[in-house]
């Protein structure tokens, strides 16, 4: 019996360790695989955080690269490329129309965003114009015409929080055109325009001589365009199209006579400061 008791003694102190020993093992493995998952979770965290700082930093340059890309500029000065399509319109004469081209330049001043006030100056010309033409000498290039403009007006700009701003105008001011062709005058008359005109006495060989009109008159210009800003200091004009009013004395009969044009414009705008 003390046998067994020390047997039972010893079973009773060995088991009491082991088990000691199993439940430190046991959480011991606990702790490590929690401190692991820990671990994880907490650079995961860190990872999360990084990312999100990283996507708030874009989204801060994109909303501001947004609003300075939309900001209203103060000043702004264009440089194009001008076609007019122009409509003789001449009481008891039947001309075609006929197109011109040249270019055009504008300032703009905006005293508020998106409302200012723009001063816009352009000429075209187009050369042998109804190629008309005489007996004396053949193949006449024609009459050469040039119309210049001169209109300031108020323009309003629409900004939506986008690099597309279209905008609309009207514009007020004077119109110049100028009409010249070359003749030929023999001895006694003229073989073409106007009638009546003679040349000096004695001159036995044909005389080549240009002959030159202009009128001033009242311009008108409504319509718009469209600008897309490339820049913080360049936007892009792919069109701007107006209807163009011109009151100019007639060629032929002096009168007041109503033109109506078209014309289509496109260039490089170049942007200063920003609209308070």
């Amino acid at each position: 019996m003390p046998r067994l008791f020390e047997i039972i003694g010893i079973r009773e102190t060995i088991y009491p360790q082991k088990l000691r020993r199993s439940r430190f093992i046991c959480c011991q493995g606990n702790w490590t695989r929690l401190c692991q998952g820990s671990s994880s979770k907490i650079y995961l965290q860190k990872e999360f955080a990084l990312k999100k700082s990283v996507l708030l930093f874009g989204v801060a340059l994109l909303t501001a690269s947004i609003a300075a890309a939309t900001d209203s500029p103060a000043g702004e000065a264009f440089l194009g490329y001008n076609w007019v399509r122009f409509s003789p319109n001449t009481p008891n004469v039947s001309l075609p129309t006929f197109n011109l081209n040249g270019g055009n330049a504008q300032l703009a001043f905006n005293f508020r965003p998106g409302i200012g006030l723009v001063f816009d100056v352009g000429a075209v010309h187009a050369g042998s114009v109804f190629g008309i033409a005489n007996d004396v000498t053949p193949n006449r290039p024609g009459v050469d015409h040039t119309l210049t403009n001169f209109v300031l007006g108020p323009r309003y700009t629409l900004h939506s929080h986008s690099r597309w701003m279209p905008y609309a105008q009207a514009l007020f001011g004077a119109a110049r055109a100028t009409s010249s062709t070359s003749v030929t005058l023999l001895q006694g008359g003229v073989i073409w325009p106007p009638p009546g005109l003679i040349v000096p006495p004695g001159a036995s060989q044909p005389v080549d001589a240009t002959l030159q009109a202009e009128r001033t008159g009242f311009a008108m210009l409504i319509g718009g365009g469209l600008d897309i800003k490339v820049g913080k200091h360049v936007s892009l004009r792919p069109i701007e199209a107006d209807y163009y009013l011109a009151r100019l004395p007639s060629f032929v009969t002096g009168s007041d006579t109503n033109k109506n044009h078209f014309r289509y414009s496109a260039g490089v705008n170049f942007l200063f400061g920003t609209a308070k």
